[in-house]
């Protein structure tokens, strides 16, 4: 109980602050009821890749380093680029608009919003 009181604690402590700050969650929040009306297997890929697949990525390269430091250095680098080039692809070359194109996301915000 202690761990998810302080957990709660820190996330108000650096969330809540500043008013900028407020947005992220908010919109985060937003975008994902947005993907979620659209796709409705969205929400159960969210949860696999949030809570199973990345933990496991990240445990696998933490446990790559005990056994190699090179090896683990270049399974970090690779996740970093991959992770990268998601974020190129997804910001940068409108990769978000090839998931869900722009009127229906437009629609959907506005109904969203009503």
């Amino acid at each position: 109980a202690l761990c998810h009181l302080f957990f709660n604690v820190i996330g108000i402590i650096i969330w809540f602050p500043v008013p900028i700050m407020r947005r992220v969650p908010l919109s985060a929040a937003r975008l994902l009821g947005l993907y979620a009306s659209y796709y409705r297997g969205f929400p159960l890929v969210y949860v696999l890749l949030a809570f199973i697949a990345s933990p496991a990525a990240l445990l696998g390269v933490s446990m790559t380093f005990n056994f190699s430091i090179a090896g683990g250095v270049v399974l970090l680098l690779e996740l970093i680029g991959v992770i990268s080039g998601f974020l190129f692809w997804w910001l940068r070359m409108g990769g978000c608009y090839k998931v869900l194109p722009e009127a229906v996301r437009k629609a959907r915000q506005e109904a969203l919003e009503a």
